[in-house]
């Protein structure tokens, strides 16, 4: 599911309330949803340990060679983009390059970067980046906003970081065509509870009716106690399915 698939769930469970009139009332829906998911990663840690973000050409550039070094931008082989790794821990980067016809591929192939530190990101910058193989996966640099890839990613790749923390997505409304594209890792179950959560600040800030505000938070703390119960049978049967499998600690599986 992406995060557009999943905001028009929480619609769907919305009913009659997704097509609400009034100045800012649509905006505030879409805002709500979001805090909804904030106050979930709150309370489910398997939220925050399972984050993943999406990354192709269309949503990054070239790092600027006037304010980083002095190559020539012809002479860049590699990529920037914006991350925010505030209080998140990077878990993994891989790239996938899907079959085309030109790259000659019967089935997408994967490959898993090496993360170097953001003191030498000059080395992707100035250095040579050989053409991505499985020998020569890529590298990649994080700073405090920002990280440099190299090599470039190509037209049939995309990047996909793993990492654990707090996700802040964009409101739908004022979301890129990426942002709305970002997969997400919740199920139906969850867009119900954010539903909920939307209902109650509807009857609470635009129909000022507070009881119909404590019934439908009470039927979201219901929801998110469910939730969590779920996650925490689901995250202890497959650890014990990885360890029963031999795969162990650094062990992972690509859908």
């Amino acid at each position: 599911m992406t995060w557009e698939e999943f905001n028009e769930a929480v619609r769907t469970y919305l009913l009659i309330d997704s097509q609400r009139k009034g100045k800012g009332v649509q905006d505030y829906i879409d805002r709500m949803i979001v805090a909804s998911v904030i106050d979930l990663q709150r309370y489910v840690p398997t939220f925050r340990a399972n984050q993943i973000k999406h990354f192709s050409v269309s949503n990054l550039v070239e790092p600027n060679p006037e304010t980083l070094t002095g190559v020539n931008s012809e002479d860049i082989n590699a990529h920037q983009g914006d991350f925010i790794q505030s209080k998140t821990r990077i878990k993994q980067v891989l790239v996938r390059r899907i079959p085309t016809e030109d790259n000659q591929q019967d089935i997408s192939r994967y490959f898993k970067m090496k993360v170097i530190p953001w003191e030498r990101r000059f080395d992707l910058i100035d250095g040579t980046n050989r053409e991505r193989t499985t020998g020569y996966p890529g590298r990649v640099a994080f700073g405090g906003t920002t990280f440099i890839t190299a090599p470039k990613i190509r037209e049939d790749e995309a990047m996909y970081l793993y990492y654990e923390g707090e996700k802040h997505y964009a409101p739908a409304f004022k979301a890129t065509e990426n942002e709305l594209k970002d997969p997400v890792i919740f199920d139906d179950l969850v867009a119900k509870a954010s539903s909920d959560y939307v209902k109650a600040h509807l009857s609470r800030e635009v129909d000022n009716d507070l009881n119909q505000y404590k019934s439908f938070f009470e039927l979201y703390v219901k929801d998110r106690a469910q939730i969590f119960i779920n996650e925490k049978e689901y995250a202890s049967s497959s650890a014990q399915q990885i360890i029963g499998q031999g795969i162990g600690s650094g062990g992972f599986v690509i859908g």
